[in-house]
This record gives structure tokens, C-alpha cells and sequence, in this order.
């Protein structure tokens, strides 16, 4: 499994894309998030990290919660595989939790429903039950809800060779880091507090947990205080395997 980094700002950014990712699994790409800029934002990222990559190669994409920072490219993705992309390709399959699907509609609907369509005629529509393991281009997503100001998931995606571990928007929450632990590579948020998690708070963690973890939500003007918990990079690819080292201590890092 990869990781192509397609975005690490915030909402109010003037710098970087929204935070997202997409994921290079056995099957196909699977993009994290979708923000607006969404084709700029992967062609951009595909350069930086020299892989070849089309809009219609992803062919699933996973929504956390429906803030525009993360889902306000889907009226694109929709339009482009309706009208753009050859009739033979199929539809991208949206993968979310119910409480996202359920209002999906009311955001894009006021732009895409001439003529009478709705989500099923722009997307495959696959619901996301916390606890239930499912099947996306070959690897096994999970999900979880966050504590976030509306409905969000957190994923973890996992193929033969490692696991990722994606926070989505959360405060700091200690039993859903207990949850993303199982991961070799942990995405993390790190705003200002509110309702998303700060960096003293990530760096409360035990050291074993910290050493997996890189930082995505964060606003333009930050700078790590310290050289432990690292930034992710625009146009970064990250290959995510299983650990093979022996385990830390249990104890926070200096």
C-alpha cells in the first residue's frame, strides 16, 4: 500500500490543498477526502511524486464528514465521470457512514439535479458501518466516528503488507488513538484546539504511538515546537508496511 499526500491545510488555507490523501491499493487508488481544486490538487501531487495518475483511476472514494474542506470537490468528480470520461467506465463508488450519506445530497443537489438525478446517478453509493470491516479496491477499511463538531469518521486501510491509520477532523481523543494504534502509519490532524486536536496534546502520547504518527489539518502559519512529530508534505509518497523493529518504550519522547 502507498500513500500519495494530496493535501495537508486546514479550511482556511491559502497555502495547501485541503487535507486528503489517496491511497494506491491492490485494486485501484482510493482517494481520502475530496476538496474543491480536486483534479488540480491530484495532478499536482502525481508531478511532485513522479507517478502517472488520470481522474479516472480512482475509482473509490472515501468522504469523513461533509465539511467543505473535505467533500467540496465531489460536484466534479461526479460531472467528470457523467460527461467527460467514456460511458464504459464505471461510476465511482462513495463510500461514507450513513449520517453523511443521508445529507450528501443536500449539498450537491441545488448544482446536479437537472433533470431529475440524484447521488445514484453520479456515484456508487456503499454505506460504512463502524465495526464492519469492508472490502475497497483490495484493502480492508474500518471505520470509526470521531468527536467532531458533525458526524466524521476515522479509517484505518489495510492490505497484506501494512496498515494506515487516518484521524479524520477530531478533538483529542484518547480511545480513538487506542483505536488507530493497530496502525504501522498514523495520519493525524493538528489545528488549535476547539474541535481538532493541538500538537502539545498529540505530543502527551506515548512515544511508541508519536513515532508513528505524521500531521495533516494544519494551519498555514504552524511550525512544530519541536523536531519529533513530523509535518506531511504535499506531493509525498509513503510506502506503509507492517513493523519489523522492536518496540519502543511505552514512555513519551523528550
Amino acid at each position: 500500500m502507498q500513500l500519495l499526500v494530496t493535501g495537508i491545510g486546514d479550511a482556511f488555507s491559502d497555502r495547501f490543498h485541503g487535507s486528503s490523501g489517496l491511497v494506491k491499493a491492490v485494486k485501484g487508488w482510493i482517494a481520502i477526502d475530496c476538496p474543491g481544486m480536486v483534479l488540480s490538487m491530484w495532478r499536482q501531487a502525481a508531478e511532485r511524486a513522479r507517478i502517472q495518475l488520470q481522474p479516472g483511476d480512482v475509482g473509490d472514494l472515501v468522504i469523513t464528514h461533509l465539511h467543505g474542506d473535505h467533500c467540496g470537490g465531489l460536484e466534479t468528480i461526479g460531472f467528470l465521470h457523467r460527461y467527460m470520461i467514456p460511458g464504459d467506465t464505471p461510476k465511482p463508488r462513495l463510500h461514507a457512514i450513513e449520517e453523511v450519506l443521508d445529507r450528501l445530497w443536500e449539498r450537491l443537489a441545488p448544482a446536479m439535479d437537472g433533470r431529475g438525478a440524484g447521488l445514484e446517478d453520479y456515484f456508487t453509493v456503499c454505506p460504512l458501518q463502524a465495526g464492519t470491516p469492508v472490502d475497497i479496491a483490495g484493502c480492508q477499511v474500518e471505520c470509526r466516528g470521531t468527536i467532531h463538531s458533525i458526524p466524521t469518521a476515522g479509517l484505518l486501510l489495510s492490505d497484506a503488507a501494512g496498515c494506515l491509520g487516518w484521524s479524520a477532523d477530531t478533538e483529542f481523543d484518547p480511545e480513538h488513538i487506542a483505536w488507530l494504534d493497530r496502525a504501522d502509519c498514523i495520519v493525524h490532524e493538528c489545528g488549535e484546539g476547539g474541535n481538532h486536536t493541538t500538537y502539545e496534546q498529540l505530543r502527551s502520547l506515548p512515544g511508541t504511538i508519536q513515532s508513528r504518527i505524521r500531521l495533516i489539518h494544519m494551519p498555514d502559519a504552524f511550525e512544530p515546537p519541536d523536531n519529533v512529530l513530523e509535518p506531511l508534505r504535499e506531493g509525498e509518497l509513503i510506502d506503509v508496511r507492517a513493523r519489523t523493529e522492536s518496540p519502543a518504550s511505552d514512555t513519551p519522547l523528550d
